[in-house]
């Protein structure tokens, strides 16, 4: 099946390849070399470039039940399908701002995915072009990732959203464990190295959270035995929270001053390393910026608020299997 690949790039050397690939199946795609080239690039064709499923992807946009989903490719990219229309520009306006301002300091954006621009995409099912975001790949560079999407803040919405997605989005918020809690557990694969597999939470076990069971679903994460119904060991929670930590109180510090983003409906996104090694490698980014509001002239109470909230949940689970184990590494 024949896909078609163009693109609108802030990086004209980002994409040297061709222009089109050819998915096989649902898990592949190779990009050809038929001539027709993307614009800013060479006129010489250059080797195949392959696509992948995103299958380390926990939360958002995935292939499955028919929809159209997110693609890796051998380079450390990541491809995001962006909605249609204003919604779509937003999250691609975010990155062009954000990363060219000179008012955020380096260290704060390196918690950010870097951004090279978007693809228009011919989807294998029928659904037309879309275009994707091409952004990094997180879990680039991990053997095995363990990884987990939490979405921060006590509220998802916004009022420029309108008020039929407000509606939508209060009523997600009291079902979840948002409003109570401040963070949501959007989406988590953990490695089993016992089994040489990973376990992955379905949405509906995501979506059913208690609030009283949070804590525990964050000590699954962390396990050597994610799989099983119960008593899961926490056997990294100290090496991974205390990692999670340090990096969770550089973004709080400029939380507290900023004033220029308010992010909704943002996730905090830790990924580390499940095969078993003496450092434990932790990486914590922010992830979804589809609902960023500008220019408010106030600190971003609910993002921080909700910052706050999973940084207490941490070090209580930390405290409650011993002091901060420092032999995590931060990458």
């Amino acid at each position: 099946m024949s896909l078609c690949l163009y693109q609108q790039c802030l990086n004209p050397n980002l994409l040297q390849e061709s222009a089109s690939f050819v998915m096989a199946g649902m898990d592949s795609a190779v990009v050809g070399t038929n001539g027709n080239h993307l614009s800013g690039s060479s006129s010489s064709p250059l080797p195949p470039l392959v696509f992948k499923v995103a299958d380390n992807q926990v939360a958002g946009h995935r292939f499955e039940e028919g929809r159209v989903g997110s693609l890796i490719d051998d380079s450390g990219r990541f491809y995001k399908p962006l909605q249609t229309g204003a919604r779509g520009d937003k999250e691609v306006n975010f990155f062009k701002r954000f990363h060219s301002d000179v008012n955020v300091p380096s260290s704060v954006k390196s918690f950010f995915p870097n951004f090279f621009g978007t693809i228009e995409i011919d989807t294998p099912n029928g659904g037309g072009l879309v275009r994707h975001a091409v952004m990094e790949n997180l879990t680039n560079g991990f053997q095995h990732p363990s990884v987990m999407d939490v979405k921060i803040g006590f509220r998802t919405w916004y009022l420029e959203a309108g008020p039929k997605y407000v509606e939508k989005c209060k009523l997600k918020d009291q079902e979840t464990t948002s409003a109570a809690l401040g963070i949501r557990v959007s989406g988590m694969m953990v490695y089993e190295a016992n089994k040489g597999e990973a376990w992955k939470a379905g949405r509906d076990w995501c979506k059913y959270i208690k609030t009283e069971a949070v804590s525990e679903a964050l000590v699954r994460f962390a396990s050597s035995n994610p799989s099983a119904e119960k008593e899961y060991d926490g056997a990294f929670c100290k090496a991974v929270y205390g990692a999670t930590l340090t990096e969770l109180q550089k973004l709080k510090s400029w939380f507290e001053e900023q004033k220029s983003y308010h992010f909704h409906s943002a996730s905090v996104l830790i990924v580390y390393e499940g095969k078993p090694s003496r450092t434990q490698t932790v990486s914590v980014r922010l992830v979804d910026f589809a609902h960023v509001v500008y220019d408010k002239n106030e600190i971003d109470d609910n993002f921080l608020s909700g910052l706050n909230a999973l940084m207490k949940m941490l070090t209580e689970i930390i405290d409650s299997v011993g002091n901060v184990d420092t032999s995590a590494s931060h990458k």
